[in-house]
C-alpha cells in the first residue's frame, strides 16, 4: 500500500510523517484489498485536521476529522475508517 501525505499550510515534521505512516499502516490489517491511502493534513486557525481518503478494488473509503491536536485527528480518522471498512464486509458478507 503506498501512503501519499499532502499537508495544507504548514510543513510537516519528519515525526508527524512517520506517525502518519505508522498509523495509516494499521488500516492493512482490516482491508488487504486497499492499494493506496492519500492522507491530507489541515492546519487552520484553532484545528488541525486530517483527511484520509483510501483507495480498494472497486471502492473508496473517506474520513475527516478535526481537533486540536494532529495525533486526536489521526487516531479518530483512523477508528472512522477501519468502521467503514467493517460495515463494509459486514454487508459482503451479508449479501
Amino acid at each position: 500500500m503506498t501512503v501519499d501525505i499532502t499537508a495544507r499550510h504548514f510543513s510537516p515534521s519528519s515525526k508527524l510523517q512517520a506517525l502518519v505512516n505508522l498509523k495509516v499502516g494499521h488500516i492493512e490489517k482490516f482491508n488487504e484489498r486497499i492499494t493506496s491511502c492519500k492522507v491530507v493534513l489541515l492546519k487552520e486557525q484553532n484545528t488541525e485536521g486530517v483527511e484520509i481518503i483510501a483507495h480498494s478494488r472497486g471502492k473508496e473509503f473517506v474520513v475527516k476529522e478535526h481537533t486540536d491536536l494532529f495525533e486526536k485527528s489521526l487516531s479518530g480518522a483512523v477508528e472512522k475508517i477501519v468502521r467503514q471498512m467493517r460495515k463494509h464486509q459486514e454487508k459482503l458478507i451479508g449479501d
